[in-house]
Order: C-alpha cells, then sequence, then structure tokens
C-alpha cells in the first residue's frame, strides 16, 4: 500500500508499531467477545448434537488467542484468531449442510456463515495491513511503548479551549499540536498517531482557503481525512501564518 513518505521516519515508525499494538488488543478483545459467544453457542448445541464439541473446542481455541493478544500483542496472535475465524466459518458451512440433507432446515442461521466470513477477513486484512511491522512489534522497547503512549493520551486530555496550538477535528476523534517547527498529530484511543512537518501539514490541507480545512493523509494503515470546523480551521490558519520561530 502507499503511502506518504514522512512516515518512514524512525520517530513515525515506533509511533506506527505503538498504533499497531493497541489495534492488536482491541481486536484481542473483539475475539475474546467472539469466543465467549461460540462458547455459548456451542453448549447450547450439545444439547441437541454432540457434534457440537467441535464448535466449542473453536471457541476456546478462540478465547485463548483473543487473551494472548491482549497481554502480548503481536502478529502471530493476530493471525492465529484469522485463522480460527476462518474455521470457524467452515465449521459452520459444515454444519449447515449436514443439517440441510437431514431435512433440519429449522436450524440453518446464516447469521452463523457471515460472521464468522466477516471475522476472518477483518482479521486477514488487518495482518496484511501490519505485516510490515512483524520484527518491530516484536521487539520495540517496553519504556518507548509506555512514554509515547503517555505523551499521546496528555495531548487528547487537554482541554481544547485553553490551547491556542490544539486544534480538533469534528467528532472529537483527532487533534493537532502544533509545535515550533512541526505538527504532532493524534487519533482518539491511539488508532493514529504521528509527527509532520509544518510543510507536510500544509501540503495534505485539501483547500488552504476553505472555510472548513479538510486535512488528507496517506497513512501506511489507510487513507486518513479529518474536517475541522470554522472556528479549529481558523486556528489552523492562524498558526500556518505564523513566523517559524512560534514557540511550542
Amino acid at each position: 500500500m502507499s503511502y506518504d513518505p514522512l512516515f518512514d521516519s524512525t520517530e513515525n515508525q515506533a509511533l506506527l508499531v505503538i498504533c499497531a499494538r493497541k489495534k492488536i488488543r482491541a481486536i484481542g478483545i473483539g475475539g475474546l467477545i467472539w469466543g465467549l459467544i461460540n462458547l455459548f453457542i456451542g453448549l447450547a448445541g450439545m444439547r441437541v448434537n454432540m457434534l457440537n464439541l467441535g464448535l466449542v473446542f473453536l471457541a476456546l481455541l478462540m478465547l485463548g488467542t483473543g487473551i494472548y493478544a491482549m497481554a502480548l500483542p503481536s502478529l502471530t496472535a493476530l493471525l492465529v484468531e484469522a485463522i480460527v475465524s476462518a474455521l470457524l466459518f467452515c465449521w459452520n458451512v459444515g454444519i449447515t449442510i449436514f443439517n440441510t440433507r437431514l431435512g433440519h432446515t429449522s436450524h440453518v442461521n446464516g447469521h452463523g456463515l457471515v460472521f464468522p466470513a466477516l471475522a476472518a477477513i477483518l482479521f486477514f486484512r488487518e495482518y496484511y495491513l501490519l505485516g510490515h511491522l512483524k520484527d518491530a512489534i516484536r521487539t520495540i522497547d517496553a519504556q518507548t511503548v509506555k512514554q509515547a503512549t503517555t505523551v499521546c493520551k496528555q495531548l487528547l486530555k487537554k482541554k481544547i479551549k485553553q490551547e491556542p496550538d490544539l486544534a480538533e477535528a469534528t467528532g472529537k476523534k483527532f487533534r493537532a499540536q502544533f509545535l515550533s517547527d512541526s505538527v504532532f498529530c493524534v487519533q482518539t484511543g491511539l488508532a493514529r498517531a504521528f509527527h509532520i512537518s509544518v510543510s507536510d501539514f500544509k501540503k495534505c490541507i485539501k483547500d488552504i482557503s476553505a472555510k472548513k480545512l479538510t486535512f488528507i493523509v496517506q497513512h501506511p494503515l489507510g487513507k486518513l481525512t479529518y474536517i475541522f470546523d470554522k472556528k479549529n480551521s481558523e486556528k489552523i490558519k492562524s498558526w500556518l501564518a505564523a513566523p517559524p520561530s512560534r514557540s511550542a
């Protein structure tokens, strides 16, 4: 996937890894919930047919993988979650065919096919997008993760009305902190975080003369688009028009 060269910097690579770990943990939580749902369905289904013991086994595997992804976020955990979701899909396809041949059409549930398929596609997609960060995710220093996470959280906690050098996009999901010669950008929940020069920040603005500015950047994990309301847009324009020696 093509992305802006600014993300090749050491700082942005570290931030990218931190956000990737955060995403894997979130996916782990999703896998945990998905495993619990299938465990409940499997245990209930065993009263009807002991073949559902296989579903219980897959659900327990998904539970374990979800916990592992939360504790030690890695691409391996993400890949296993994707594989288990694919196995759940295959299992449900097999059970559906089995019930149909026996004439038990009342037991055929489309949700049992759609949800595992969507989950598998989502997990495999994220694994593909994060693939180039495999080694970095595994080897990044814990202290670096802690420090960067603290900085991002502090930025998200600041009062927007009390910070003249802080702009917030509509929906309150993205913030840009204007420094002396650069901009530090963070999305809510640490979904995205990156450091960008003033010139690159300006290039990413679709139309600098618009009343409501649109900020577009080609991120390694997908295109990002943020829209600022009129008040925050004026704040950005004022900052960009200020001398480069402006204090942080």
